[in-house]
């Protein structure tokens, strides 16, 4: 398998496939794509493409602070999930928060994906329940 990131080009590929990957959380949720906000935070977020055998399957966008690195998203286009991408892209964010000298890698995610059993295998454990989103870390230092 070959993944690959690059700095992400394309704002619109990265927002069309966030809402079509969380429309159905969305939807069961209330709520509703701000694109303004979107736009904000591309601006200040690591925005990276992810592509696997040369094709753009994905985005990873991350955020800092002094001693954490934040995963703001992780979307894999729905017909790669399953084959090992987001494995590949949790690799590539731990690898990260290593060379920064980060403590942590957390992130949100709501609670009912199943992409949380994906985070539990890489080492990530729940921290907090907020309403419908699940906060996770992953202790750099314990790795």
């Amino acid at each position: 398998m070959k993944v690959e990131y690059r700095k992400a080009e394309s704002k619109k590929f990265s927002s069309l496939l966030i809402q079509e990957n969380m429309k159905a959380y969305y939807a069961a949720k209330d709520i509703i794509w701000d694109p303004e906000f979107f736009d904000r935070h591309w601006k200040i977020f690591k925005n990276l493409e992810v592509y696997y055998n040369s094709e753009c399957v994905g985005i990873l966008r991350f955020s800092f602070n002094d001693q954490n690195c934040y995963i703001r998203d992780l979307q894999i286009k729905s017909s790669y999930q399953g084959k090992g991408v987001g494995s590949h892209c949790l690799h590539y964010a731990i690898e990260l928060g290593k060379s920064r000298g980060d403590r942590f890698i957390k992130l949100k995610v709501f609670s009912d994906n199943p992409a949380i059993a994906l985070y539990q295998r890489h080492g990530f454990q729940k921290i907090a329940e907020l309403g419908f989103l699940t906060e996770m870390a992953l202790d750099l230092n314990q790795i």
